[in-house]
């Protein structure tokens, strides 16, 4: 299932990461998930997009994940 993200939507959600002091690829990436409890507002959809953020660092397909072409798994059109 493809799930799209909106702008405002990542933003507020880098917003609240960055000021947890995720603020690195580094620190997103080593981020787990008992560390997002240190986030005490965040939203489910505010934890798949983090989640599918982490991903796209991974996978270096930050702009995809942005520009919402970012597919899972498999490499951009």
């Amino acid at each position: 299932m493809e799930v799209k993200y909106s702008l405002n939507l990542i933003t507020k959600t880098l917003e609240k990461l960055f000021k947890a002091g995720f603020n690195t690829d580094k620190k997103i990436l080593a981020m787990q998930m008992a560390d997002l409890k240190k986030i005490p507002t965040l939203s489910s959809a505010e934890i798949m997009t983090i989640i599918e953020f982490k991903e796209a660092i991974k996978n270096k397909k930050i702009i995809a994940f942005l520009s919402g072409n970012y597919e899972k798994g498999n490499e951009s059109k």
